[in-house]
């Protein structure tokens, strides 16, 4: 059940981040208007940050099985990204 709230902790946090907190930070980097630049592909997509973190988080903590729970991170970041 812990496995559980951590894949679906880290997917919505991902999301979080991608949605609302990178998009604005790194428009103010650039100092761009976010309609008129190129994204940067794993900080502003939830699928893509959620997967990256995830495998990063699980397989530092649960080695090759992390893997699969990186897959399913990804998979409940892009539900949580698109139905919520």
């Amino acid at each position: 059940m812990n496995t559980m709230t951590d894949i679906l902790g880290v997917a919505a946090l991902c999301v979080l981040l991608s949605r609302y907190f990178f998009p604005p930070m790194i428009s103010f980097v650039y100092a761009l208007d976010s309609r008129y630049r190129k994204t940067i592909k794993p900080f502003e997509c939830g699928f893509c940050l959620s997967w990256w973190t995830g495998l990063v988080w699980f397989a530092v903590e649960f080695g090759l099985y992390g893997v699969i729970y990186g897959a399913l991170c990804a998979i409940f970041g892009a539900l949580i990204d698109r139905y919520l």
